[in-house]
């Protein structure tokens, strides 16, 4: 794995287009090549207002990158912050702090993608670098669904409105385990913890997770991201992951957590 604490830089905005309802594609200039080695995984600390108040930067994944001064993230209005920074239009300048955190390692092998709602951002790009075998996407509904065009994506919504109707750990029964070496998930800690149970023991070790927790630094200093490790104690997500491996992560008491 690879971390980084890139720099804190003025960049434009070059896209805001919203791609499902209140969830925004967001394209930065960078004016510089300077995410050429962004690794999928990492995320950039946005800023939305001024200065640390009213509202502090928001962490955002990385989603991909366009030539070789432009970097893409995908971010639902939720909030605040997230939906000052929605209507920001194009030509406005704010600054973004990174790449940040430790992104995938990229080993060789076949990979499986499997995404629960939004934590199918950033998982095009980590498809761009690998040898992706398959995609699993899970959502409420069909319009809570990110589009990964170009990629074989299975999907399951609750309600039915599209794919197998259900959850995506419901379409772990169709996977070919055997053309499969490396194994990422990226969505709510339920979702993932389930999908964990189902894996099979031989993939366990070349299971990696995006985690995502509040953050308020981004970079390690104010603790607030912590989620506990296996081996006791905790993990901060800002710099021990946001990827980790999902053997590193104490499931019980972060699903206890976050119930």
């Amino acid at each position: 794995m690879m971390t980084a604490q890139g720099p804190d830089l003025e960049v434009t905005v070059l896209e805001n287009r919203e791609i499902l309802p209140g969830v925004h594609s967001m394209v930065f200039r960078t004016h510089g090549n300077v995410y050429a080695d962004s690794l999928p995984g990492q995320f950039l600390q946005v800023e939305v207002s001024p200065g640390p108040f009213p509202v502090t930067r928001r962490p955002l994944t990385i989603d991909g990158l366009h030539g070789d001064d432009c970097v893409r993230v995908v971010f639902e209005s939720v909030g605040s912050g997230t939906s000052m920074l929605a209507f920001k239009p194009v030509g406005t300048s704010l600054r973004i702090l990174g790449p940040l955190g430790r992104g995938y390692e990229l080993r060789p092998g076949g990979w499986l993608l499997i995404g629960g709602g939004l934590g199918a951002a950033g998982l095009g790009f980590l498809a761009s670098r690998i040898d992706c075998r398959s995609v699993l996407l899970g959502a409420a509904t069909s319009s809570r669904l990110l589009p990964l065009p170009g990629l074989p994506v299975l999907t399951a919504t609750e309600d039915g409105s599209r794919g197998t109707h259900g959850l995506v750990t419901d379409l772990l029964g169709s996977v070919e385990w055997t053309a499969i070496e490396n194994v990422a998930v990226c969505g709510p800690v339920g979702m993932m913890d389930a999908v964990i149970r189902q894996i099979p023991e031989r993939l366990l070790g070349m299971t990696q997770v995006s985690t995502e927790a509040r953050m308020g630094c981004g970079y390690g200093v104010c603790e607030g991201c912590s989620l506990p490790a296996a081996a006791g104690g905790y993990l901060k997500c800002c710099t021990d992951g946001p990827v980790i491996p999902a053997a590193d992560i104490d499931w019980e008491r972060w699903r206890g957590g976050n119930t």
